[in-house]
Order: C-alpha cells, then sequence, then structure tokens
C-alpha cells in the first residue's frame, strides 16, 4: 500500500477515530468530540479531497436540517417526562409498581426490564434508567445493583427508543447513499426493523436472566444458585411477553411501536402474573435489612446504605402472608401507596395510553391518517444549491410535535392547578437544557456524515471518504466483515452515548462495506443497531447519569464492570443467531 494512500486512508477514518479517542480516553463529552471531528471531516474534504466550499456548506446545512426533525421528537418525549414529574403523575406510576410483588428479583424485572422497555420506547435517550433505578433504590434495593439492573434491562428496545428515533435518524442519514444506489428510505427502514428485531430479540431472552444474576450475585451471598434457577421460569416468561410482540411488530408495523408496545403489553402480562403468583417461586427473595423481620437461614443477604432525608414508609402489597411495612428510599414526593386508588393509576398511565394510540392511528396505513398527516408538508428543494439535495418537512407526521409535544401540553393544562409557575417554568426549562446537550452532538455528527458521504463529489479524482473506508475494511476482514459490525456499534454506543450517534457515526460505513461485500445491507445495518443498542449496558454518559439519579456518584466504574459480561454475552448472542440465520 502506498504511502498516499495510506495518508487518505487515515484523514478519511480521522473524524470516526477522533470522536471515539476523545470520549473514551480523554472525558470529552460527545458534544465536544463530535464538534472536533465535524472540523477535521471539513478539513479533510476542502484540502485533501478538494470539494468546493458551496458542496460543503450545503452537506452541513443538510445534516443541520435533517438533526431537527430528531430533536423535535427528543424534545417532545422528555417534555411529556418532565410534565409527568413535575405534576407528580410520574411518583403515582411508581407507587402502582409497589403493590405487585414483594420479591426483589420480580420487581426487577417487571420496572427494570419491562417498565424500562416502554419508557425506552416513549422517550428514550437514557431516561428509562434514569427513571428506573431510583425506583428500584426507592423500593429498598442497593444503589450500585438498582444502577446495574436498570443498564442491562435497557439493551433490546433502544433502537425504537422515542417512536423509533435511532432507526429513523440512521436511515434518514443514509438518504443519499440510498439514493445513489437506487434504493429506497422506507424499504430499508422496514428490512433493517426486521432484521434488527430478529437478532435482539432471538437472543434476548437472555436479558431477564442477566438481570436476576447480577442482582443475585451482587446482593446475596447464601443461596446464590438456587435464587437464580428458580426464577428461571419467570425471567423466560418475562421475556417472551415481551419479545413475541416486539418481534411481530417489528415484522409488520413498522419501528415506531416495537418497544413502547412490547413494553406495555408486556408490563401488564408479568404484572398480572406475578399478582397471581404465576411460574413466580415460593421463595420470596429480599434483602434482609430491608427486612428485618423476615429473615430466615437462606435469605438473601445485602448490606446497603440509607439516603437521609429520602425515607418514608410504604405498604407492599404481595403474597397474603407477607403484608407489612417497610422502610423505603427514593424520590421526595413519592406518596404512601395506601393512597393509591385506581382512578390516580388511571389518570398517571393516560398520556401514555394517548400516545400509544396516536402511534398507532397514524403510523399504520390502513387507517387512512398517515397518509393525510404526512401530505402536509414544507421543503426546501436544492439545499444549499446542491441539485442531489432536498429536504422534506412534515409537522404533523413528526412525533415529537404529534403526539409528544401535544400530549404534554395537554397534561400541564389538565394538571394546571398542581402547578405553580416555577414548577411550570422548570419543565420548559429543563427541557431547553437537556435539548441544548443533545443538539451539539447530532447536528454536528450527522452534518460530518453528510459531508463524508457528498465527498465523493471531488476535484482530487478520489473515492469518497466511506467508500474508501469501507474498501479498506474489505480488505483487511474481507466476509469477516459482519463479526465486526455489532462491535463497532457497542464501541459507538460507549463513548457516545448513544445508539443514534453510534448508527449515525457507523450506519454509512456499514451500508457501503455490506456493498462492496455483496452482503445484505438490512443484515449489517441491523448488526449495527442491535450493538449500538447492547453498548447502552455500558456507555458513559448513561452510567453517569444513572448514578447520580441513584446517589452513588463515584461508583460508575463498579457499574461498568458488572455490566461488562452482560454486554459481551449479548454481543456473543447476536452474533451467533446472524451465523445461523445466515
Amino acid at each position: 500500500m502506498k504511502t498516499a494512500q495510506i495518508v487518505y486512508i487515515l484523514a478519511a477514518s480521522a473524524p470516526f477515530l477522533a470522536a471515539l479517542i476523545l470520549m473514551a480516553f480523554f472525558n470529552f463529552s460527545s458534544g465536544k468530540a463530535l464538534v472536533i471531528s465535524y472540523l477535521m471531516s471539513v478539513f479533510s474534504a476542502l484540502f485533501l479531497w478538494k470539494m468546493d466550499i458551496a458542496g460543503v456548506a450545503s452537506a452541513s446545512l443538510y445534516g443541520g436540517l435533517k438533526a431537527l426533525d430528531l430533536l423535535l421528537i427528543i424534545g417532545g418525549a422528555i417534555l411529556l417526562l418532565n410534565a409527568l414529574r413535575e405534576t407528580g403523575l410520574m411518583a403515582v406510576i411508581s407507587s402502582v409498581f409497589q403493590r405487585i410483588s414483594p420479591d426483589r428479583r420480580v420487581q426487577a424485572l417487571i420496572i427494570g426490564y419491562l417498565f424500562g422497555a416502554f419508557i425506552e420506547g416513549a422517550a428514550g435517550y437514557g431516561t428509562p434508567a434514569a427513571i428506573a433505578a431510583p425506583l428500584l433504590v426507592g423500593l429498598g434495593f442497593p444503589p450500585v445493583a438498582a444502577c446495574s439492573v436498570a443498564l442491562i434491562s435497557n439493551s433490546t428496545p433502544v433502537p425504537f427508543a422515542a417512536a423509533g428515533t435511532p432507526m429513523n435518524s440512521v436511515m434518514m442519514n443514509l438518504e443519499a447513499q440510498l439514493r445513489q444506489n437506487g434504493g429506497s428510505v422506507a424499504l430499508m427502514a422496514h428490512q433493517t426493523t426486521m432484521k434488527t428485531v430478529l437478532y435482539l430479540g432471538a437472543s434476548g431472552i437472555l436479558v431477564p436472566v442477566m438481570v436476576v444474576a447480577v442482582l443475585v450475585l451482587s446482593c446475596s451471598r447464601h443461596r446464590r444458585l438456587a435464587s437464580i434457577l428458580e426464577m428461571l421460569p419467570f425471567c423466560v416468561f418475562s421475556g417472551l411477553v415481551f419479545i413475541i410482540p416486539y418481534m411481530l411488530l417489528g415484522w409488520f408495523a413498522g419501528p415506531e411501536f416495537c418497544s413502547i408496545a412490547a413494553g406495555a403489553f408486556g408490563m401488564a402480562a408479568a404484572a398480572l402474573a406475578a399478582r397471581r403468583h404465576f411460574l413466580t417461586p415460593l421463595y420470596v427473595w429480599t434483602f434482609e435489612e430491608s427486612e428485618p423481620a423476615e429473615k430466615t437461614a437462606s435469605s438473601a443477604r445485602c448490606t446497603r446504605s440509607v439516603q437521609p432525608g429520602l425515607q418514608r414508609t410504604a405498604r407492599l402489597i404481595g403474597h397474603p402472608d407477607l403484608q407489612r411495612t417497610a422502610r423505603l428510599t427514593g424520590h421526595p414526593g413519592l406518596q404512601k401507596t395506601e393512597h393509591l386508588t385506581i382512578r390516580k393509576a388511571f389518570l398517571a398511565w393516560l398520556p401514555y395510553m394517548v400516545i400509544g394510540a396516536a402511534l398507532l392511528l397514524t403510523r399504520i396505513p390502513a387507517f387512512g391518517l398517515r397518509k393525510l398527516l404526512s401530505s402536509f408538508a414544507f421543503t426546501i428543494r436544492h439545499v444549499g444549491g446542491n441539485a442531489d439535495l432536498d429536504y422534506r418537512f412534515a409537522p404533523l407526521y413528526n412525533p415529537g410535535i404529534f403526539p409528544f409535544f401535544a400530549t404534554a401540553l395537554g397534561t400541564i393544562f389538565a394538571c394546571r392547578r398542581k402547578l405553580t409557575r416555577s414548577a411550570t417554568a422548570r419543565i420548559f426549562s429543563g427541557t431547553g437544557r437537556q435539548l441544548l446537550k443533545i443538539a451539539v452532538p447530532l447536528v454536528c455528527g450527522m452534518s460530518m456524515v453528510q459531508i463524508m458521504t457528498g465527498s465523493s463529489d471531488n476535484a482530487a479524482g478520489l473515492p469518497g471518504m466511506l467508500t474508501l473506508i469501507s474498501q479498506t475494511l474489505v480488505n483487511l476482514f474481507g466476509t469477516a466483515f459482519p463479526m465486526l459490525s455489532p462491535v463497532l456499534g457497542v464501541i459507538g454506543a460507549f463513548v457516545s452515548g448513544s445508539c443514534t450517534v453510534s448508527g449515525i457515526l457507523f450506519g454509512p460505513l456499514q451500508y457501503e462495506t455490506a456493498l462492496a461485500l455483496k452482503l445484505s445491507a438490512s443484515s449489517i445495518l441491523g448488526l449495527q443497531m442491535a450493538g449500538g443498542a447492547i453498548g447502552n449496558m455500558i456507555c458513559i454518559h448513561n452510567v453517569v447519569a444513572v448514578s447520580s439519579t441513584a446517589g452513588v456518584t463515584g461508583k460508575e466504574g463498579a457499574i461498568i464492570r458488572k455490566n461488562l459480561l452482560p454486554c459481551a454475552v449479548y454481543t456473543a448472542a447476536v452474533l451467533l443467531v446472524y451465523v445461523l440465520l445466515s
């Protein structure tokens, strides 16, 4: 390989490598790292690929416009979540879970795995683990174990967060490449969704087992193996009631529904089963310090510290002979569960019911609303003077505006008597601050990829940056490249904190390499999305956010170490499914 060729390969790879190295080894935020990566891509495009300034500017502008679609979705989801917190409805939702079962393993699955999946489908972007971990701590879970459980659980549903935003963002980012190869965004999104739910779903039955295993091994010194094995029937049941609708929705309905609808169904089914003691162990596994009156020789034992100022008494209703009052820690303002009524529970869940119904009515073509809502659109033709770039925005079809933003405003209006001016201001200001943190890496990441995609039109006579990288990978790995695909996804999520950003970074590269190797592009992209989802278990940003909400700042290393093995096992299982189906 000639020296000049090596220089061009390094220059093409530099934006990706810089993002990974800066975030992984120098603790740069994804915003700072991707600003630098974007500037590096601009430098390479102008001085090595000799693109004209207008071409670079139009690609950057197009990437920013594409990011706007995603920011609206994220903003609507975050606004609703903040509204639920400030109105106290999220506290009501949390108290519902306290009545289901006294077994901590069952609580971990229903709250961490299934409720987390539902929140991921509705909001995404780290919110499920940040909500589930404090809820578990509020029920008496040791904080580090609660964080691990919440993060391991937050994997399978991730590609379809916030009504399918990660999947749709990758597809939007690939639009130019698909158009160049005669492909369709809608068709590729459908095919990739089918492959993603297949890879993550078929191997995802392991996730509930890993959740229980990590919890027991972290918190018990006695009866460890028995405490894991006796939960296998309920673990399998919990996995199936989520995975079966998850896969069916991915095959037949699209990326918007996979996580939110499957999470809701699975949560309801598992909660009902737990209340009726279906497949739950006869032995009730609890934390020794939380229930001192119920100690036995074989009790689970765990030492934990109770956060001062956050104690209160709540009634836990479980097995008839195990009703008792326990000391719990958690979010301030969490009400006693004996005050919970069916009406309160219904009203608390109503916003999410509205969102689920609205997505169902507006995304399935048979209802007729999808075509109507998407027909009202604004189009910017030839963005920045580039004849190949047209931007189309359909505001009524953007789920951030409808139903998320509309539902959030409706919730605020309905609960206006409970909200002070300062609380209302916190809802909007908090949403704005969260969006600003997400906006910079998202805009820079999408703009960078658009520049790299458009670099095939250059005056230096070089192949495009992504094409050059994919050709190099083909030469290095050959047909073994699929074994690398999910690993790239995991690495991207680990350093960027987002399956969406991981897909934006590596999706175009995976697509180009799949074409070069004559592999199924949807299969390779499915592996990328699966890896990006699994990487959420250990991604730096999520770990920091969860540990801070659970009150164990400084324990991030311990959490990552606990989750490394589940992350590796899930990745290996995904690759095994791919090999068996290839």
